[in-house]
């Protein structure tokens, strides 16, 4: 059972089958008796308090379920007044358009009306990286960036024995972020136990995190690093030709242990 904390008032919670059933509950079941997926919602919400520090003295105000490969399930958890949630997406929509506004302005689009070949390539490219990262939330500014609070999520998780233990099957992936300062910030929440084998490129403005998950005690510890670097604006996707390439194409900023040297970072 692996615990990311989102914020204050929201953790999830990535649980095995077999850990379900050793907890008394059916996975199947949960889906169609609202008793007890609610005694099982309260029984991870039990259990994270070992591992996570975070406020459930409201209660469980609201849940997503998701079934997972591998007979996973992925669970999260808010603890939030929906009227409360509900504000915090309308600040989250108001700083996304006030930032679409700042970066695609009616002068700008007009300029590259204006342009001709390769200089209306680029201009484009640029104009839709911006609408891609506004889309995406990335749109911290330096100033927000250097005074933002402490990290939204931490990789948690129980020991298991060595007969539940499996090893990764989940084969390298590219992690790419279009902010290094994303990168550097999830890095440095990873426990060192998930300073995997790594390497770091960067492709114009775009920072490809190469990861060998070989070294992983399961797959759900994997798939527990997978998503912890989607919430930081991460891309996942298979390795295919893009090591090659980058090899020839891009520039090498770290050869290996990319993560645990982005782990140190991290401004304290």
């Amino acid at each position: 059972m692996f615990f990311w904390k989102i914020d204050e008032e929201t953790i999830r919670c990535l649980i095995h089958k077999q850990e379900i059933h050793s907890m008394g509950f059916d996975l199947d079941a949960l889906t169609q008796d609202h008793a007890q997926m609610e005694a099982f919602l309260n029984a991870i919400v039990q259990s994270s308090r070992n591992y996570i520090d975070w406020h459930t003295e409201n209660g469980i105000q609201n849940y997503i379920a998701k079934s997972l490969p591998a007979d996973q399930l992925l669970v999260t958890i808010s603890c939030t007044f929906p009227d409360v949630a509900i504000d915090r997406d309308l600040e989250q929509i108001k700083k996304m358009t006030t930032a679409l506004n700042a970066r695609i302005t009616d002068e700008r689009i007009e300029q590259i009306y204006a342009m001709t070949g390769e200089e209306k390539e680029r201009a484009f490219e640029e104009m839709s990286k911006d609408l891609h990262d506004v889309c995406m939330g990335n749109i911290e500014t330096e100033e927000e960036e250097s005074s933002q609070s402490e990290d939204p999520v931490i990789v948690k998780g129980e020991e298991r024995t060595d007969a539940e233990e499996q090893k990764s099957e989940i084969p390298p992936k590219k992690i790419v972020f279009t902010r290094f300062s994303s990168l550097v910030r999830f890095c440095s929440l990873l426990e060192k136990s998930m300073h995997l084998e790594s390497s770091l490129y960067r492709m114009e403005e775009e920072y490809t995190l190469l990861v060998d998950f070989s070294r992983c005690t399961s797959e759900a510890q994997a798939l527990a690093f997978i998503l912890t670097a989607e919430e930081y604006g991460g891309q996942c996707g298979e390795i295919r030709y893009e090591e090659a390439y980058l090899r020839e194409h891009g520039q090498l900023l770290l050869g290996e242990n990319a993560i645990a040297i982005l782990s140190t970072m991290e401004k304290k």
